[in-house]
């Protein structure tokens, strides 16, 4: 057979078992074969050559390769609250490499993934995936199949912590359709193995070296841990917005503005909150939390546990065993927030709308509540549960949101009458002005919404009153 037959003989085969590749705008993603099966350690190893260690100001976590071209998929929690990644690390290569020039190329603002670039000289080992489509779990994945986790090694209990590179964990997929609307949307997939603070963002490898998710979570008092299929992952890089010319970034505000007012107008609020901006959104609760903190020493101490005493009866009258939080009473208590007396004993009247005062206990009380109803805290373990909880991004955007929802009227049902695309030193922010175009004979509503180039698209961010 001639040599160029051969060649294209080898690559249909090779497409026939499933080693193809598919590029989803600059990533280059590659399905693995499902053709051999690999023992545990030739697992491990491929593996761990492609996993690294991300180290942010605020914690760890791991991350994987992708694209030989210096791209890997993480966990959106991994870096969402951090303000800036120290370096990116490879244990397992020897020799040892890291890097510092580290871009954040996207941020998924609902699922807990994100994807980052490394500034490469030479390609990295990289992890094929179990499909690079979005496919059903069912495709490439079913209940008690074999899986492997990496773990840095001695973050494990008993391990020292002078060990280079990554301990393997066995163990198998226990469930297909695990849901934590708290974490994402959609199913995860339950995993047998513990999995321990530091392991979010790596991979979950079959038997065939393939990546079939990402680990996301744990839950506290359960055996094993939760991941996100990799299909979703796939799904994400299928979204990411083009936005390489000035049309298509103007193109790009202009949709993500009229979805933030579309999301208003339907009632779809979690989607809006999700659209602001995590730099703004950082300003706003550092300003409100800062407000309320200057009461505490004096007389806003008393109100804060009035407020923390109600809680806690909510939690004393709930039945043992409980599968829900019981949302409806922790409402109620966080309602009262914002009345005017609470704001006066609490000595932030004139200093802060309703709407901030509510988004901060609203925060503050989810996570007390779920720490001491889900997690079994104790009193002060749930108050640091609430206080990490408001340092995060997530519910930084609660703050922002409250204060942009506030410039709103009820009724309002605005347009984009005008974009347009400021050039900034370090990225582009966009000025839209919205018009209210309704009948009712009253004097038109105008606003100026400012936007952000963040995490690889536009994100909400101040509203303003026309000319005021």
């Amino acid at each position: 057979m001639p040599a160029a037959l051969r060649i294209l003989s080898l690559c249909a085969a090779l497409v026939a078992l499933g080693c193809a590749s598919r590029p989803i705008g600059d990533v280059k993603l590659e399905r693995g074969s499902a053709g051999r099966a690999l023992n545990d350690l030739a697992v491990a190893q491929k593996g761990a050559a492609a996993v690294a260690v991300i180290s942010t100001d605020v914690g760890r976590g791991l991350a994987f390769v992708v694209d030989p071209d210096g791209y890997l998929i993480t966990n959106r929690h991994v870096i969402e609250d951090a303000d800036h990644i120290e370096d990116v690390t490879f244990p397992a290569l020897r020799p040892q490499r890291s890097f510092a020039a580290v871009r954040i190329v996207y941020i998924d603002p609902s699922r807990d993934l994100a994807l980052i670039k490394l500034d490469v000289d030479a390609p990295l080992p990289s992890l094929s995936l179990a499909t690079v489509g979005s496919a059903p779990i069912e495709d490439y994945l079913k209940a008690k199949d074999h899986v492997l986790l990496l773990a840095r090694a001695g973050e494990g209990e008993g391990e020292s912590k002078e060990q280079p590179g990554f301990v393997a964990r066995t163990g198998s997929v226990r469930e297909l359709a695990v849901y934590n609307p708290a974490v994402g949307p959609g199913a995860f997939f339950g995993l047998s193995q513990a999995v321990r603070r530091g392991q979010s963002g790596g991979p979950v490898l079959d038997r065939y070296g393939r990546v079939v998710g990402v680990v996301s979570w744990t839950w506290k008092h359960r055996v094993g841990g939760y991941a996100i299929p990799i299909a979703e992952a796939a799904q994400m890089l299928s979204e990411l917005p083009s936005m390489t010319t000035p049309a298509e970034q103007s193109a790009r505000a202009a949709e993500r503005a009229r979805g933030f007012l579309k999301a208003l107008d339907g009632g779809d609020l979690e989607i809006a909150r999700r659209m602001m901006s995590p730099t703004y959104s950082r300003k706003i609760r550092q300003r409100t939390m800062t407000t309320i903190a200057e009461q505490l020493p004096g007389d806003g101490r008393a109100a804060v546990q009035q407020f923390v005493a109600a809680l806690e009866d909510i939690v004393d009258s709930e039945p043992d065993g409980a599968e829900e939080l019981p949302f409806s009473k922790v409402q109620d208590v966080v309602l009262r927030t914002g009345t005017r007396g609470f704001m006066e004993a609490l000595g932030v009247e004139g200093a802060l709308s309703k709407e901030q005062v509510i988004s901060f206990f609203f925060e503050f009380a989810q996570a007390y509540v779920g720490a001491r109803y889900f997690a079994e805290s104790d009193p002060d373990d749930a108050m640091n549960a609430a206080m990490m909880r408001l340092q995060t991004v997530d519910a930084a955007r609660t703050f922002a949101f409250a204060e942009a929802t506030g410039r709103f009227k009820r009724g309002d049902r605005l347009v984009v009458e005008r974009l347009e695309i400021v050039p900034g030193a370090y990225a582009p922010h966009a000025v839209v002005t919205l018009r209210n175009g309704d009948a009712e004979g009253r004097q038109p509503t105008t606003l100026v919404m400012q936007m952000r180039l963040e995490w690889g698209d536009w994100y909400v961010a101040e509203l303003q009153t026309a000319g005021g």
